[in-house]
């Protein structure tokens, strides 16, 4: 590939990796000036992630406007003049006129409490459903059926400590939790913690109906709203009709995955 061209790669780098970036391109050139019209660079984490439109003071600065268009979502993509004179710390004594598009890609996230066959199953579709998948439970790895396989060959994270729903608050916001573990009273308490925490855009809970109507009451019992409650995804999935590990684990990922895209799409 032309060297001129591997800016396409990293930009597929920063999207893979949801990897928030501006591209930064040089529109038009009036005299003289560091680089010719078409150069970009690609600004991410608050610093050069690729590429070059001259280097300088032009340069960080407009790493600081790509810095600060990123950190205001309200902004889109903005055209910018800079003078090549004193204010800009340059003497080439022409103009450049930058243009900045922002990509505010960001990794999905699922949390999956529970690393049984349902949860290995479904961290096995990872690469499938576009997103980070995360096992969480409570017992030794040793302790998991089935044994989880070695961590070089996993699609997911596997993170074992002894009090599970204390791992409610670390995660982001927009995570899609899913609670599947070998407990009923421990799926109950990383409920509760869950929609105390707030509305995740996806909190499913694997069971039937009828364990269902029993959570609902027990959470009512435990002051949680009826709106909360009612956020709650059970049975998961698009389908019922297996009770095969795999089986829900797919139908379970086709729901996460309209999930994503309509968060995606803005619906």
């Amino acid at each position: 590939m032309d060297p001129s061209q591997r800016w396409i790669e990293t930009l597929g780098e920063c999207r893979d990796a949801g990897r928030a970036c501006v591209m930064v391109v040089v529109t038009e050139v009036e005299g003289s000036a560091p680089r010719e019209a078409g150069a970009r660079m690609l600004v991410a984490d608050g610093k050069l992630a690729w590429g070059t439109i001259g280097g300088g003071n032009l340069e960080l600065l407009a790493i600081e406007h790509a810095t600060a268009l990123l950190a205001d979502s309200a902004r889109g993509s903005e055209s910018v003049a800079y003078p090549l004179a004193e204010k800009t710390g340059q003497c080439c004594g022409g103009r450049v006129t930058l243009f900045f598009e922002p990509f505010r890609w960001t990794r999905n996230t699922v949390a999956v409490f529970g690393a049984g066959h349902v949860g290995q199953a479904l961290g096995a579709l990872a690469p499938y459903i576009g997103a980070e998948i995360e096992l969480i439970d409570g017992r030794h790895e040793e302790e998991l059926q089935p044994v989880p396989p070695r961590a070089s060959e996993r699609t997911y994270t596997l993170t074992c400590v002894d009090a599970p729903e204390g791992e409610i608050e670390r995660l982001p916001a927009n995570a899609l939790v899913l609670v599947m573990t070998h407990s009923h009273a421990l799926d109950l308490e990383i409920l509760e913690h869950a929609l105390r925490r707030g509305t995740f855009p996806y909190l499913g809970l694997i069971g039937s109906d009828r364990k269902w109507r029993r959570f609902r009451d027990r959470l009512s019992q435990k002051g949680i709203s009826a709106e909360a409650i009612a956020s709650v995804r059970c049975p998961i999935g698009v389908s019922q009709v297996s009770k095969t590990p795999h089986a829900i684990a797919l139908s379970t990922a086709t729901e996460l995955v309209e999930v994503i895209a309509r968060a995606e799409s803005g619906a």
